[in-house]
């Protein structure tokens, strides 16, 4: 469906949605109105709200007072060979919740990416070097990536996982040992150290990809 608003520039909903994504999923933090008119190539901040109006009125977004104060509701439209993954955040940070109504946003991807299909999974965006010097399927894990994580409550030894700990969501190699898991750091900074845990924590899924610079995976 398209917004007709006179000889003004006519853009669809997707249109819309995805330049508010690719904002949150650039910087975390949804775009100004006035941002949003740059990205658009629309003449006036007047032409944005109101398509930001039927957008709320149309269920798709949220919207609240601030000058960042709106957040997508719904997933892009999906195509056959691409899915649409949250995103919920970063790490380290506070507490990922993983509920629909806490998603910052989506990224649509390459449906290869995500095996098996029936999973769930979510993109996490990194912060940090606590993981600089380890690597998942070949691809080192750096500051400024982002992270395909499959959903799912346990983890093996090896396993890279996203894991909560005292209320912090971190990126760490998961180890088994004798009535105690290890989350290990793998960094070029000796700063980080390993924290051995027993039962203060949870597994929130295992990281199956790198995307390197992920937010240029934004046009997929």
């Amino acid at each position: 469906m398209r917004l007709v608003m006179g000889r003004k520039k006519l853009l669809t909903k997707e249109d819309v949605i995805k330049a508010i994504n690719h904002r949150l999923v650039k910087t975390g933090a949804a775009p100004t109105v006035e941002e949003l008119r740059a990205a658009l190539g629309v003449g006036s901040t007047r032409t944005v709200l109101r398509y930001l109006k039927w957008l709320e009125d149309e269920g798709d977004i949220e919207r609240w007072s601030g000058s960042r104060g709106l957040r997508p509701l719904k997933a892009p439209g999906k195509g056959l060979e691409t899915r649409s993954v949250p995103l919920v955040g970063e790490a380290p940070a506070g507490p990922l919740m993983l509920a629909e109504e806490n998603f910052e946003g989506w990224v649509r991807l390459p449906k290869d990416f995500l095996r098996p299909a029936s999973a769930a999974y979510f993109l996490l965006r990194v912060r940090g070097d606590s993981m600089n010097r380890s690597k998942v399927n070949g691809v080192p894990i750096e500051s400024g990536d982002m992270v395909l994580v499959k959903q799912q409550r346990t983890a093996e030894s090896g396993d890279v996982v996203v894991a909560l700990i005292d209320g912090e969501a971190t990126i760490k190699r998961f180890e088994r040992g004798q009535g105690y898991y290890v989350l290990k750091p793998e960094s070029t900074n000796v700063k980080h150290k390993p924290i051995v845990v027993t039962r203060d924590f949870s597994v929130l899924g295992v990281v199956s990809k790198v995307l390197k610079q992920g937010s240029k995976l934004l046009d997929l």
